[in-house]
């Protein structure tokens, strides 16, 4: 155990000087000899904290010359990134965000990066005044992004193009630009979609509403899910029967009970767009006397804490949170070390079945009136 604590002192004391930078990409480090007397160790326990390094591809020992620091391996006409890594996120403090985020810092601080993590609100301004802010700085920050309102035409475009002229690494999480041919990681939504409907089609439903995010990718995309499941199950595709709302709207759902309700008029069930709309969706209901599941059934999507707490439980198809926010960094990291890797991958969706979703098979139907 001596041995153990004596070399990780080593280790601790190079990591904080790269994330520092006291040390930098290429800089020498001490000889084995001085960082034996600096700590008052053996040459061979100092060997084994920079052997820790080299495997975590930090260092570099040359035959003959020392040891260096080799926090990336350059290619011949490429920028020298950071250590740190930025992350742009709509949202910090709420909703899937935290485990997400936590979880890709994490990963992240494994590696032996840094990151620093900003929002945008989802507001177009917000995310344009941060790109600008990077390129203005001469950033060589890697960046792992949430596009914001990734459903309409963006005018910030023009600045990842720049970034990335600049040979910056950039993921995108959650969703994606596809203007942009830049990697992401995000679920399957269409695949969620999908599963949702059919999670109620396969218990009696063929009156099924929807209510989808029209300024994001993911609720396009889901809308598509559901579309290909009442397709495929001979059902009519009744385009009154869905609202489509933006992110405004998800904020202030409650005050437009009465639309909502008449848009959903005649059906016995809903798929709904994420569990914050289920939720206001139930309040909804609750007011005007409508009983779920028994007169309208429900599923969501993102099986979030907000799943379970609302006041009947949630079926909801669950959002990769954690792995989500791990993969992300995992696939940055790997993208950082080789350009051309892909790093795109889309998570196959699983549904929680919870208490919101009628079983009508074999029972009349119910109808909102």
């Amino acid at each position: 155990m001596a041995k153990t604590a004596k070399y990780k002192q080593v280790v601790d004391w190079v990591k904080n000087r790269i994330e520092t930078g006291e040390l930098r990409d290429g800089d020498k480090l001490e000889t084995e000899q001085e960082i034996g007397k600096r700590f008052g160790i053996s040459r061979q326990t100092v060997r084994h904290g920079l052997e820790q390094l080299e495997r975590e591809e930090l260092l570099e020992k040359i035959q003959g010359s020392g040891s260096y620091v080799r926090t990336w391996r350059q290619r011949e006409g490429a920028p020298l990134l950071s250590r740190t890594v930025t992350i742009i996120s709509s949202y910090v403090d709420s909703y899937i965000f935290p485990k997400l985020l936590q979880s890709m810092v994490k990963t992240l601080e494994k590696a032996g990066y840094s990151a620093r993590i900003m929002f945008t609100g989802n507001h177009l301004e917000k995310e344009r005044e941060l790109l600008n802010r990077m390129l203005e700085e001469n950033s060589q920050d890697p960046l792992i992004v949430e596009p914001v309102m990734s459903g309409l035409p963006n005018p910030n475009l023009n600045f990842y193009r720049k970034l990335r002229e600049k040979g910056i690494p950039i993921l995108f999480f959650n969703s994606f630009y596809p203007e942009l041919e830049l990697p992401h990681v995000s679920m399957d939504d269409r695949a969620a979609g999908r599963l949702a409907a059919e999670y109620l089609i396969e218990r009696g439903h063929t009156r099924i509403g929807g209510i989808f995010k029209s300024d994001d990718g993911q609720g396009r995309c889901r809308y598509q899910g559901y579309l290909e499941a009442l397709r495929r199950n001979g059902l009519p595709i009744t385009e009154k029967q869905v609202r489509w709302i933006d992110t405004v709207d998800q904020d202030s759902l409650k005050q437009e009970g009465d639309r909502l309700l008449a848009r959903l008029s005649g059906c016995t069930a809903c798929v709904c767009y994420n569990d914050q709309v289920a939720h206001a969706l139930t309040e909804i209901c609750a007011g005007a006397g409508i009983r779920i599941p028994e007169d309208l059934s429900l599923v969501s999507i993102d099986n979030s804490e907000l799943s379970g707490l609302n006041a009947v439980p949630l079926t909801s198809v669950a959002h990769p949170t954690e792995a989500m926010g791990k993969k992300a960094a995992e696939n940055l990291l790997r993208l950082i070390k080789n350009p051309s890797f892909n790093a795109t991958y889309e998570f196959v969706p699983e549904i929680c079945q919870r208490s919101s979703a009628a079983d009508l098979r074999g029972s009349a139907l119910n109808e909102i009136n």
